[in-house]
């Protein structure tokens, strides 16, 4: 065996380190280069599996109207009335008095989240959690727009999704095993979603709430804020509403709809036989498609209209349009009391 002297040691450790430094500023050097010819960005997720954290809501009434972002939870337990009711379905026994069917009824209502956002933007519903066995009745259903008492905004019509596509149901199995607790997401195409629930026995879920900004929105649904709102068709085929849940008064500030032969600077109160105009009037309930009917308008204005008062439980003014042109409106819309009545155009029957 060959010894080697200390001095000829140190230079052999001294080479090795040499020779590792090149290597690694060679590797730095063609990994840098590699990330400056990467045209690829990172692709950007549809939805985020982990939302950021916001504020906790707690779900207290049946018709719960849901305005901020955040966590909103619901958890149910059956009251011992109504644990003794469900007994007596199973026995068909009721007395008389049908109390027993009273509390059944409270026990096996539908209820809702009703969500609602700025008129740019759409919902975002992230089920964190969800109790909800099919075995028992439980269901739950999301719904791209708002429902009630049978009537959907946007009206079935006017969306470019049909209603089936619109509602997904879903519960847990718990006979089916393996048991899988699947996180489910779910987006509106407008301002307004809807989180049904019915839960005859027990029950609980989380669902996250989110709101994203979008560039052409089309159907806006007016909870209770008072503003200038814009319709517009984007030149598609299709038709827009803006729907306040509430009596209102309405002005155009401009208006853009029509061909050239409707656009000589003034505007027509007679459009029907066109293919583009404005409908303005009102309905009890959310859809708009059999309302009564203000007006219609179309042409051209830059300057602002007359007001005019919708005296229904819904007011909506609706943009149909052919696809032909670039429709635009502007609407101002606020809440009408008592002192309208003389604007008055349209009155429903309460």
């Amino acid at each position: 065996m060959i010894a080697l002297s200390n001095s000829y040691k140190i230079l052999i450790i001294f080479s090795l380190l040499i020779f590792l430094s090149q290597e690694i500023q060679m590797t730095s050097k063609s990994l840098k280069a590699s990330g400056e010819n990467n045209a690829w960005p990172t692709v950007k997720r549809a939805f985020d599996l982990y939302p950021e954290t916001h504020e906790m809501h707690t779900i207290t009434d049946c018709m719960h109207v849901a305005t901020e972002p955040g966590d909103y939870v619901f958890k149910k337990s059956l009251s011992s009335a109504q644990r003794f009711s469900f007994d007596k379905l199973n026995e068909n026994e009721f007395n008389e008095e049908g109390l027993e069917l009273k509390e059944l009824e409270d026990a096996i209502n539908v209820c809702g989240l009703y969500i609602i956002g700025e008129p740019n933007t759409l919902v975002e519903i992230t089920m964190k959690h969800y109790d909800v066995n099919c075995n028992s009745g439980g269901l739950m259903a999301f719904v791209d727009g708002w429902e009630l008492n049978g009537e959907y905004f946007p009206a079935i019509n006017d969306h470019h999704r049909t209603l089936e596509d619109r509602l997904v149901e879903f519960c847990n199995n718990y006979k089916r095993w393996p048991h899988v607790m699947n996180k489910k997401f779910f987006r509106s195409s407008q301002n307004a979603a809807l989180l049904q629930y019915r839960l005859p026995t027990k029950g609980s879920f989380i669902a996250n709430v989110r709101f994203h900004k979008i560039t052409q929105p089309c159907n806006i649904l007016v909870h209770d804020i008072s503003a200038l709102y814009n319709l517009a068709n984007y030149g598609f085929k299709r038709n827009c509403s803006i729907s306040a849940l509430f009596p209102a008064v309405v002005q155009l500030t401009n208006i853009k709809v029509g061909g050239k032969s409707m656009r000589k600077g003034k505007v027509s109160y007679e459009c029907m036989q066109n293919d583009d105009y404005l409908e303005i009037g009102g309905s009890p309930g959310l859809d708009s498609t059999h309302m009564e009917k203000s007006s219609d308008i179309c042409g051209y204005a830059e300057t602002p209209g007359p007001e005019q008062a919708i005296f229904c439980g819904v007011t909506t003014a609706r943009l149909v349009s052919s696809g032909r042109y670039q429709n635009h409106v502007s609407i101002m819309i606020r809440k009408a009391d008592a002192e309208d009545l003389d604007l008055a155009t349209l009155v429903c029957a309460f």
